[in-house]
């Protein structure tokens, strides 16, 4: 780390609490946007320092790549936790720790063929036995799996061929098996730790990635030390261990002092820029910045459609009619950003740009909607009644994300105007993943980056309902025979005209169904000091990557 730059944690943290009363200016000077991953040509990297990087508040309550699927998830588990395979920026796929894989003609068998010199930093071998008892993790229920065990749900068995080959049987065709394996979501742990410790996962995994997790200091940060044996990099990055010493993901809920953190040179990069922020940083020539908008569902207020007021669709849809979400979305992002046009996100493969259907701002309309529904009674503060009811819906939500607040605060003035009550609740986050476990709220906030057009089945498909055998990620608790089918179909079609032609379809009876109104399609910025290299993406899960970063001394 340049000398400049260079803390103890214990200041990183001190100054930290001091840069929130602090301005959010930058220099008037011209900066630059360009990948990170691009050093100039005479740059040779440097070994050694200790790379800080600051992203938002939403810290996850377990760091099991299996047992989470918070937004940072990634992040902090793919420094320690390799996967089977790697996505490149163009959407293709390429070999990791699994060297290769052959899929039989009816999608229902992988087998993949294995790298013989990985190890897990606690001496165990990754290896085909290894790789399987990662799978039976992912789908046991004492791992309370909110994520992996959804993705692979048509996992059926595997069979060890031998010590460096899998073979995976699918209960039913898959087309996004091997997209959702690039995910760090789905990342290998040690089989040691797994079948001996597995208590101890969650507070202190242990992987085969290029660092090792040393420390998690909960709602401050979480430390990793480079793996001096590591030898097994994706492709396109270099060979052996990291050339960081150090690496600290710090959770900094507020966005000024996120970003005056790094003006300041307290932290080397940080992610989620404020938008705000963005000319600032910009302007700045001693900061650079890249980003890309994350492919899955759009940032979307999701409606609990199993019980009143939202098991109603008219009542949903005139939700969606009352609010101007090219309003919202404008103000909250400094004119950045445009509203979502539908229910995927345009970097998502399968993405339909003129979705038929409606999702216009039209109070008129809403009025009408509601009218039909029957909630027709005002009562003495204007909000609509029937049957002596209030309409009234709870949203319980992070405080840890202002671009949410102001989401929900502005959804919640559009919905007065209609006579809707909404109600923003803010618990504590334990009791906040309580809550969403149980479906205990009307509405939900949320968004779903995941790297296909599958994420349609995770977020809509009955099929993928919570049970008391497995949590599922239907939060919207939609139920829909047609939607079900044309899901289905297209996660099961090999052929990718049919598999788009079927995602077209989808896409538009959501629209129909409303299940929720969706706001923006997610960016993830990435700023950084101009004297950070090689800090790019992981695409199986848009987020940093830290294996290739160094700083100049």
């Amino acid at each position: 780390m340049s000398a400049h730059r260079t803390r103890a944690v214990a200041t990183l943290a001190v100054g930290l609490l001091a840069l929130t009363a602090c301005s959010t200016g930058g220099s008037s000077a011209g900066g630059t946007d360009t990948p990170s991953g691009e050093p100039t040509a005479t740059a040779e990297p440097v070994p050694g320092g200790t790379f800080r990087i600051g992203t938002n508040g939403q810290e996850p309550t377990c760091l099991d790549p299996h047992g989470n699927a918070s937004t940072l998830g990634p992040i902090l588990t793919v420094p320690f936790s390799d996967s089977l395979v790697w996505q490149e920026e163009d959407g293709t796929l390429s070999p990791w720790l699994a060297e290769s894989w052959d899929v039989s003609a009816d999608g229902l068998v992988y087998t993949f063929h294995l790298r013989d010199d990985v190890t897990f930093t606690d001496g165990a071998v990754f290896d085909a036995e290894a790789l399987k008892i990662n799978f039976e993790h992912m789908l046991d229920p004492a791992t309370k799996s909110p994520l992996s065990a959804s993705y692979i749900a048509p996992y059926a068995s595997s069979r060890v061929v031998d010590p460096l080959t899998l073979e995976v049987t699918l209960s039913s065709p898959y087309s996004a098996f091997l997209n959702v394996l690039a995910q760090g979501f789905l990342g290998v742990i040690s089989p040691k730790q797994i079948t001996e410790a597995p208590e101890t996962i969650c507070e202190a995994p242990i992987g085969s990635g290029p660092f090792i997790l040393t420390a998690w200091n909960k709602g401050r940060s979480v430390e990793y030390t480079k793996n001096p044996d590591y030898a097994w990099g994706p492709g396109g990055t270099h060979d052996g261990p990291a050339y960081l010493d150090g690496l600290e993901v710090v959770f900094v809920t507020e966005d000024a002092t996120r970003y005056n953190a790094l003006v300041s040179g307290e932290l080397d990069a940080i992610e989620f820029v404020p938008p705000q922020n963005y000319d600032a940083v910009a302007a700045n020539p001693d900061l650079t910045t890249f980003t890309e908008f994350r492919p899955g569902h759009p940032l979307s207020l999701w409606f609990n459609t199993s019980r009143a007021p939202f098991d109603d669709v008219r009542v949903r849809q005139a939700l969606i009619a009352a609010v101007d979400r090219e309003a919202i979305v404008k103000s909250i992002s400094f004119g950045q950003w445009d509203a979502a046009e539908g229910y995927l996100t345009p970097s998502t493969p399968d993405y339909i740009e003129d979705v038929e259907g409606d999702l216009g701002y039209d109070p008129e309309r809403a009025d009408e909607l509601l009218d039909e529904a029957g909630w027709t009674d005002r009562d003495p503060e204007g909000f609509r009644t029937k049957d002596g009811r209030r309409l009234t819906a709870y949203l319980p939500t992070t405080n840890a994300v202002p671009l949410r607040i102001q989401i929900a605060e502005q959804t919640q003035a559009a919905a007065k105007e209609v006579g809707i009550d909404i109600q923003i609740q803010y618990p504590a986050p334990q009791e906040l993943e309580q809550r969403s476990a149980a479906g205990d709220y009307d509405i939900s906030s949320g968004l779903w980056s995941t790297n296909t057009a599958d994420v349609l089945w995770i977020r809509y498909s009955s099929a993928n309902i919570t049970t008391p055998e497995r949590r599922g990620l239907n939060g919207s608790y939609l139920r829909d025979d047609e939607l079900d089918t044309l899901l289905q179909d297209a996660r099961e079609t090999t052929d990718a005209d049919e598999r788009h032609d079927l995602y077209r379809q989808a896409q538009e009876r959501l629209v129909e169904l409303a299940p929720g109104i969706p706001f923006y399609s997610d960016p993830r910025p990435v700023a950084h000091h101009t004297d950070v290299h090689g800090l790019t993406y992981a695409h199986g899960y848009l987020s940093p990557y830290f294996y290739d970063v160094w700083v100049e001394q």
